[in-house]
């Protein structure tokens, strides 16, 4: 940075040190300020109300609060040798003499950094982002807003104080223009990742959209696309983007416009009209972790050939401005060789036309002011700069002899002008630009036909030996339309409407698969009527479950707790309420009515308690109490809720014990709802008979899946008279009946880590807090983690090879106490009339799966494909597949 000042003396207005100065947080409007910027740029996060001050010798001094400075301190341990930082002070607010001595601290420094750098002048220069300084000033930002005026001051000349007229405030918002728009490879790496987002975002969703729109015939505003855009950026799984939605943020409200009402500058917005089928523009910009892209397409439907020809126009000139792009070339030269392009091809008339810049630089900050790609920037390309090249045509005339050849239905015909614009992120690199917007926008990649030219055989030869690409659009419509089109009038997009070879590839296997679905119908619906008939049987059950259930703390007031006070919160834990004073009188509220509780930090008068209460006409969310929910829907049409409460005190303790009540309260009342939720519907089971005078089959050493508590189960399996009993090594105990086991599975160990026996259940059982339908007992052959020391080991090792040999007994040895275990089970259930079959996977048809979040082998059984290695377990039931797709199948 100071190399660069020294480089660009003029853009920083030849100051002697620079301050940052970042006022109060503000809305949204505030993420594009360059102190924001800067302190993302410098810091990686926003720091309101920070004063920061940087010399030209490299010291830095940093004024804030107490937790800001805590924060940012492990920045001044260890500074690099070699670094242009020589050191970091920090300077904490101090309230006592509202920071004056701060003040003195930073203007000392102020001058003694102009003294350093031999400044003869009477005032040291001192560099303010000039546009921030007034609202900065009248801010709430108790420290930004005093040092602002407290610079103000000294910058203006007086007898008053000696040190007064002794600074000059200069603007550096250039410099830190220039400081800034160099990108270095992780931030082009960031910019490359935000411009394949709004790449993906218009082809894959906006795009889609669009063409929806038209071959349905839809009724959308520019508004409402706009609007469904927004919520595409702010949302890319909408399009099934992975891209995690805190990453991603919309650089502005998308720009979407037709029917002849065009405006090209990035400050346009979209009208409430509604979207026309003629000439489409599309802009929209996405933040991929605070760094911008911007990317705008037109979309041509039904163009008369002078549309496509401007069109045509409008990317050769976007291609010359490209040329123009190189390192050491000013920015100018952009603007310039759009104008020769035009004129030298003979479209003077068209000059006016374009916009007065043809796009800027753009990363952090959106739309840099200063590097804008205007005929007057003198600026020059550097590598590593990133720019939104911008070229658009605004206002062209459409005349109707230009019109005289499109369809009287088109909605072209009632454009009289009209406007074209591309815009593309550009990078700036040694030999040619690179484009990161990679969406194509050639002719056909945007033209849309949806009627017939009014003249079917009326077209010249010239135009039908036209080469062009719109040409060669219009003949494939045409050719399609002959062959299979309609003529009834309805519009058929030739581009959108499915081809007959794809039509006909797909009515080959129509019959078969007509068969297969009928009968597959049949069978859902024959279910279908079987679940609707068991509905019906429990029908007064369910009306009983859908009862109100009314809240009622207190019968009457003398019930209330002793300690209950006219103007204190006080919290009754018996009764489950929370007993508020409302004009002095004491009311009680059920915990479940209340949907949080916030204890604000203090300030230095009184601490504060915001109770928030669900309330009809907004989300209750899932956390919200079933019955609250019942309640809620119905008192909505008629009562009047209390949505919030907060509450005041110049004594701390009340409040802050009600705060810890409450919060415990809510806690205990969430678990006993959320347990009494897994408990329903749970089916009862039969209680276990203990097998007498005879001996009991037992697996020792097991570990169970899933834990009962704690990280790990450990105990003995034993088989009895009705069923299994687990008992852990604390004496926890966990039954599985016979007659509710579903599928038993026994997998030995083979190339795995452990063998296991799973049991896949009919009805759930409780396991510790949780209701599980699968529960597995194993024991490890080998530890899933072994130590590996530095040293090398021979492959002729004595002590490996036997190593190798013991686990191959050991797996072995429990490979056959299992199948043994497995086999006693089965005759124990026989011999007492219940029917347990152990099932084993085929491990030879074995494949690989993604059934969760990781890829696992996955093995078909008799009756179920299974992976119980890995949690949580896939078991799917053969019976429940209705379709296979088999994908890159190889036949040998």
């Amino acid at each position: 940075t100071i190399q660069h000042n020294i480089l660009y003396r003029s853009a920083w207005g030849g100051a002697s040190c620079f301050c940052i100065n970042r006022g109060p947080t503000s809305d949204e409007s505030s993420v594009y300020l360059k102190s924001v910027i800067l302190q993302q740029y410098l810091f990686g996060y926003e720091l309101p109300d920070t004063v920061v001050l940087l010399t030209l010798s490299g010291k830095c001094f940093i004024l804030a609060a107490k937790k800001k400075v805590e924060f940012l301190s492990g920045a001044s341990k260890n500074p690099k040798s070699d670094g242009p930082i020589a050191g970091v002070t920090f300077l904490t607010r101090n309230k006592g003499d509202g920071n004056a001595s701060n003040y003195e601290k930073l203007f000392q420094a102020i001058q003694k950094s102009s003294a350093e750098n031999n400044n003869k002048e009477n005032a040291a220069k001192v560099g303010l982002l000039v546009k921030e300084h007034e609202t900065n000033k009248e801010g709430n930002a108790v420290i930004v807003a005093a040092w602002e005026k407290y610079l103000e001051e000294q910058s203006k000349g007086g007898d008053d104080d000696d040190n007064k007229g002794t600074i000059e405030l200069v603007d550096i918002s250039p410099g830190v223009s220039f400081a800034m728009s160099t990108k270095d490879e992780s931030e082009l790496d960031l910019l490359k990742k935000s411009s394949v987002l709004s790449n993906k975002i218009l082809k894959h969703g906006c795009i889609p959209r669009i063409e929806e729109i038209i071959d349905s015939e839809q009724k959308v505003t520019h508004e409402q696309l706009a609007s469904e855009i927004d919520a595409m950026i702010s949302d890319p799984s909408k399009i099934n983007l992975k891209v995690p939605s805190d990453d991603v943020d919309s650089c502005y409200y998308p720009i979407v416009q037709s029917g002849g009402k065009y405006d090209i500058k990035i400050s346009a917005q979209s009208n409430d009209e509604e979207l026309k089928y003629d000439i489409i523009t599309v802009s929209l910009g996405s933040r991929y972790r605070m760094y911008c892209s911007n990317i705008a397409r037109t979309f041509l439907v039904d163009p008369p050939k002078k549309v496509s020809e401007m069109y045509e126009l409008l990317l050769s000139v976007q291609e010359a401005c490209l040329e123009a792009m190189v390192p050491g070339a000013p920015l100018k030269d952009v603007y310039k060789a759009a104008v020769m392009y035009l004129k030298s091809h003979g479209h003077d008339s068209l000059v006016k036309c374009l916009p007065k810049n043809l796009g800027f630089a753009i990363g952090l900050d959106f739309r840099d002011s200063a590097l804008l790609l205007n005929h007057k920037n003198s600026t020059p390309f550097r590598k590593g700069m990133v720019f939104n090249l911008m070229i658009g045509f605004q206002g062209i005339p459409l005349t109707d002899e230009m019109k005289s050849s499109t369809n009287s239905k088109s909605a072209v015909k009632n454009l009289s002008t009209y406007s074209l614009l591309v815009s593309d992120m550009v990078a700036i690199k040694p030999d040619a630009p690179e484009v990161l917007t990679k969406l194509a926008k050639g002719v056909s990649d945007v033209s849309y036909t949806i009627n017939e030219d009014d003249s079917d055989g009326g077209e010249s030869e010239e135009d039908e030996d036209d080469g062009g690409d719109a040409a060669l659009a219009r003949k494939l419509q045409k050719e399609e339309k002959q062959g299979g089109g309609t003529s009834n009038g309805q519009r058929a997009s030739a581009r959108l409407a499915v081809h007959q070879t794809a039509a006909q590839e797909v009515q080959e296997g129509a019959a078969e698969r007509e068969r297969r679905q009928i009968d597959l119908m049949n069978r859902r619906n024959e279910d279908r009527l079987r679940e609707l008939a068991k509905l019906s049987r429990n029908k007064n059950g369910d009306a009983e479950a859908d009862k109100v259930e009314e809240l009622e703390a207190y019968k009457r007031t003398k019930d209330y707790p002793d300690y209950v006070q006219p103007n204190q919160v006080k919290v009754d834990m018996a009764n489950q309420c929370v007993i508020l004073p409302i004009s002095g009188n004491p009311i009680p509220f059920h915990i479940s009515t209340i949907k949080n509780v916030v204890l604000p930090d203090p300030d230095e008068a009184a601490t504060y308690l915001r109770i928030n209460f669900y309330t009809a006409g907004m989300a209750l969310g899932k956390d919200a109490p079933g019955n609250m929910v019942k309640l809620v829907q119905k008192y909505a049409p008629y009562a009047a809720f209390i949505r919030e409460m907060t509450f005041r005190s110049l004594d701390s303790h009340n409040l802050t014990q009600a705060f810890r009540q409450i919060s415990e309260l809510r806690k205990r009342a969430r678990t006993k709802e959320l347990r009494e939720i897994e408990e329903a519907n749970l089916v009862e089971q039969e209680k276990l008979v203990r097998t007498k005078n005879e001996r009991v089959p037992r697996l020792s050493d097991l570990t169970m899946r899933p834990v009962i508590h704690g990280r790990k189960t450990q105990g003995n399996l034993e088989a009895h008279t009705n069923g299994l009993r687990f008992i852990s090594t604390r004496q926890e105990v966990v039954d599985i009946m016979y007659n509710n086991i579903k599928y038993a599975i026994f997998q030995p160990c083979e190339n795995e880590i452990m063998v296991l026996v799973h049991f896949h259940l009919k009805n759930p059982i409780m396991i510790g807090k949780k209701r599980q339908r699968d529960i597995q007992f194993f024991t490890e052959v080998v530890d899933a983690s072994q130590t590996v020391d530095a040293g090398r080991r021979s492959m002729y090792d004595p002590d490996e090879v036997d190593d190798e040999q013991r686990e191959r007994h050991l797996r072995k040895r429990l490979n056959q106490a299992f199948k043994e275990f497995c086999k006693k089970v089965d005759n124990v259930a026989k011999r007492n009339n219940y029917s347990i079959e152990f099932d084993i996977p085929y491990r030879d048809l074995g494949f690989q799966g993604n059934p969760h979040k990781e890829m696992v082998f996955i093995q078909p059984t008799l009756n179920c494909l299974v992976n119980l290695t890995e949690t949580p377990f896939f078991l799917t039931d053969l019976a429940d597949v209705d379709h296979v797709h088999f994908e890159r199948v190889t036949y040998l």
